[in-house]
């Protein structure tokens, strides 16, 4: 797939790249190329430039870079007294913990998260790194503003969504025998479409740090994607598209805009997503789950899984820990199974992998509310989908049937 529309792009942009390479006001290293859409991203251009593009006759149309909030609901770092009988309750509830007694711990799948970055030297974090295990970090890390070669992480988002992914003490990960690789789409504060388009090809076919030598055999099974925003934003459908055509899960939170109806965020919305909802440790959704139906009248999301106070790395210190809220904690959650469930049958299309995190999940404590005239002790229903994610009966489920 890589070469045949990286070969598409080469030709219908070539007399664009060749007009931007010898314009003396944008620097080469600012111009991208987009090889699942057939996109250029131009950084830092000059009102000539950005003339010249409009005038070209190989340009259809000039989309300027947007920046999507990012919206954690809360976060409180924990004390060493804390840490200390630490536990996760999530990944109890979803009985993560009864497959990994099983000895399936996710070995031999790779999920990555397209997020703030990852504190790579955090204990829990450290031994399952694609760059620490082959002792480099191509393949294994992208910035695509900056292009740093080490993993970073200044705003700790990325770090506690990987943490419950695939963390490997103190119990916080649902697959900590899961290999992990990571694409910085997001600031402290937001997240550029610019890199968080950047890194949907870096998903597809990963390259080295300087965004050189791609290969696509090192694609990751699962992309876990804490970050959204709008509704019925089809911008990226490509890369969902691309995803799951060489079968990477496209996991997306739903958002944190809920409990209204109507209030699913893009792309969680789109119809390629899995889409995550939140539930409490009470078992019961949580206020802020964004909820359907779709701006088309689709029902979202597709499941739900634990993200109230759940508990996971911080990006404070090597050893620190933190709760955080919202629905980029519950997709996490979901995707750790994805690589559980994968561990078993590792050859399930993208429609499969979904059809077993459906079929296994739980019904929830019911509130009494309704959407679009579907309560929310229906099932699937707009609140939650199929309900609360659970391993044992997801992972049952693919090895009864396929």
């Amino acid at each position: 797939m890589h070469a045949i529309l990286k070969d598409h792009a080469d030709t219908i942009q070539a007399d664009v790249i060749a007009m931007l390479t010898k314009s003396r006001s944008v620097d080469t290293d600012n111009i991208r190329q987009l090889w699942i859409s057939a996109e250029l991203i131009v950084r830092d251009a000059d009102k000539e430039t950005v003339q010249a593009l409009s005038n070209h006759d190989d340009v259809e149309s000039l989309v300027a870079e947007r920046f999507i909030p990012l919206e954690p609901v809360e976060r409180r770092e924990l004390s060493e007294e804390e840490i200390a009988p630490l536990a996760q309750w999530g990944v109890d509830a979803i009985r993560a913990g009864t497959v990994h007694g099983r000895g399936n711990s996710g070995q031999g799948i790779v999920v990555a998260n397209i997020d703030t970055g990852v504190r790579y030297t955090h204990i829990a974090l450290r031994s399952n790194f694609r760059g620490t295990i082959q002792g480099n970090n191509n393949y294994a890390w992208y910035a695509p503003t900056g292009k740093a070669a080490t993993p970073s992480d200044s705003q700790g988002h990325g770090t506690h969504t990987m943490g419950t992914i695939a963390g490997t003490a103190n119990g916080i990960g649902v697959a900590p025998g899961a290999t992990w690789v990571a694409c910085k789409g997001c600031g402290a504060v937001s997240c550029s479409t610019f890199d968080l388009t950047e890194c949907g090809n870096w998903v597809a076919c990963p390259t080295n740090t300087a965004g050189g030598s791609p290969d696509c055999t090192k694609a990751p099974n699962v992309s876990s994607n804490s970050w959204g925003g709008g509704q019925g934003d089809s911008w990226y459908d490509n890369i969902i598209a691309a995803w799951r055509r060489v079968n990477i899960a496209p996991l997306f939170s739903a958002g944190n805009s809920g409990p209204s109806c109507r209030t699913a965020n893009s792309p969680s919305d789109r119809q390629g997503a899995i889409a995550v909802g939140s539930t409490t440790s009470g078992n019961v959704v949580s206020s802020f789950s964004s909820v359907g139906p779709t701006v088309d009248g689709r029902m979202k999301p597709d499941i739900a899984a634990p993200g109230s106070s759940v508990v996971s790395a911080s990006s404070s210190s090597d050893t620190g820990y933190a709760t955080m809220s919202g629905t980029s904690m519950a997709c996490p959650h979901a995707a750790g199974l994805s690589a559980l469930i994968l561990h078993d049958r590792p050859n399930l299309t993208v429609d499969q992998l979904k059809a077993a995190l459906v079929s296994g999940s739980q019904r929830i404590t019911a509130s009494g509310k309704t959407c679009s005239g579907v309560a929310d002790s229906t099932y699937p229903n707009h609140h939650v989908g199929a309900g609360r994610i659970d391993a044992v009966a997801s992972t049952g489920f693919v090895l009864s049937n396929f």
